[in-house]
Parts: structure tokens; sequence; C-alpha cells
């Protein structure tokens, strides 16, 4: 291979990542709440709650955002309006989700069915509760990060213009 070849390679090496690394805080959270939910689905079937079928629900939801995660790799272009769809529906599910477990324990109403590993006390209610408010913010600044990269307004969009321009020179 000819220098040039190479410094070609490279260059086109590393504008695909700079597309992977625009989606680096989605992936990264996604993960979390993949493992959160897993953590969830494990705890309720020790328990032997049929609750379980929800976290479940989130977990089989998870899986095809994740799976768009895992072919924007190398995706050949900045516009990626259609890749996050499933990704957008899983955040808002999560947000749906947490809202009506967050009204479940402020109203008392069926805290300990989808949280029996817990007492029914202001400390653990004030603890899950914290917990969800986390989840509502972090997939709040999820999907505003997607309706960022949809817009092309995210900083990824501008360093991978700058990269572009300065190599075509």
């Amino acid at each position: 291979m000819d220098k040039e070849s190479v410094s070609q390679l490279k260059k086109e090496t590393a504008l695909k990542n700079f597309r992977y690394n625009r989606f680096l805080l989605l992936r990264y959270l996604l993960a979390g709440f993949f493992f959160t939910n897993l953590y969830w689905l494990l705890s309720l079937a020790m328990s032997k709650s049929m609750w379980a079928l929800l976290s479940l629900g989130l977990i089989v939801l998870s899986v095809p955002a994740i799976a768009e995660h895992l072919r924007l790799y190398g995706y050949p272009s900045d516009d990626v309006r259609d890749q996050l769809k499933w990704h957008r529906l899983y955040q808002i599910t999560q947000i749906v989700m947490n809202i009506i477990l967050f009204a479940a324990v402020l109203t008392n109403l069926g805290f300990e069915q989808v949280f029996p590993f817990f007492t029914n006390n202001m400390t653990s209610k004030g603890f899950v509760s914290c917990i969800l408010i986390v989840g509502i913010l972090l997939s709040g600044i999820i999907l505003k990060r997607i309706n960022s990269i949809y817009s092309q307004k995210d900083k990824h969009a501008s360093y991978i213009t700058e990269f572009s321009k300065l190599n075509n020179k």
C-alpha cells in the first residue's frame, strides 16, 4: 500500500469514528437502562412477581435500539434521521414507564407489588423516587440529543463538517 492510500484509509477511518462517537452518550445510557432493567427483572423474578413482565418488556424493546447502534458503525452519511427510531421509541416508553412508576410510589398504589424487594417506608420510597427521577431526566437528555442529531445541530456534526472540509482540500 502506498502512502496516499494509507492516508486515505486513515481519513475514512477517522470520519467513520467521528460519526460513530456522535452516539457515545446515547449508547452508554442505553446500556445503563438495559442493565438497570435487567437487575429489576432479576429482582422481580426472585420475588416471583408477575410484574417481571414489565421489566422484561423494556428489555425486549431495548434490543432493536441496541441493534440500531451496532448498524450505525460505518454508516456512510451524517443524515441519520431514519436511524434512531427504535432508540427514540424506547426512551419515550422508558419515560412513560418511569412516570407511571413514580406515580405508583407517590400514591402507594402498587408499590409493594412493583418493588417487593423494598420495605414500604419513606426511605425506600425516597430511594426509588430518586432513581425514577434520574431515569426520567436521562431519557429526556437522550431524546433532546437525538433531536439535535436529527437536525444536525449537535457538536459532533460541526466536527464532522470541519473535518470533511479540511480533508477535501
